[in-house]
């Protein structure tokens, strides 16, 4: 995708904080994990902490990056990984947000180095009924103004 999806000019991004279930994706990295979340929690500095956990096999890990507002629009930020990942950047944001706060889409950019490519996620404050997803995700696609990605899966939850 050339430029960045349309903000949310309404959203305030202080809703989003907190633990969010990644329950679909185009990113391939999910494929063979599982128990996907994502949490967002707001530093004194006005950025954000961000907190991917899941499980790989047997065992969990975490990945974690720094989330620096953009100035596209509310929703939207530069990430920066920590640690061993500090060199690593990409751009993301909300693209889609429920007005009930269950579910939100997100987009981001293709990572430094092509590390990854540009994709989508679909979040889930707590598990959607599959019928639900699938609803959200011909939304996103009908949707002009969001990139055209394929590849759609759902990442397995066993807890």
């Amino acid at each position: 995708m050339t430029g960045l999806p349309p903000a949310i000019e309404a959203l305030d991004p202080r809703t989003l904080l907190g633990r969010w279930h990644i329950v679909a994706t185009t990113l391939g990295f999910w494929r063979g994990r599982s128990d996907a979340t994502v949490t967002y929690a707001e530093r004194a500095d006005g950025r954000w902490s961000d907190t991917l956990a899941y499980r790989s096999g047997a065992k969990a890990r975490t990945l974690v990056g720094v989330d620096t507002p953009h100035a596209h629009g509310p929703g939207f930020f530069g990430w920066r990984g920590a640690g061993w990942l500090v060199w690593c950047t990409s751009t993301w944001g909300f693209v889609r947000v429920d007005p009930a706060g269950r579910w939100a889409v997100t987009w981001f950019s293709r990572a430094t180095l092509g590390v990854t490519p540009e994709g989508m996620d679909v979040y889930a404050r707590e598990p959607l009924p599959e019928a639900e997803v699938q609803r959200i995700l011909e939304d996103v696609r009908a949707d002009a103004a969001l990139p055209k990605l394929d590849g759609w899966f759902s990442i397995p939850r066993s807890t």
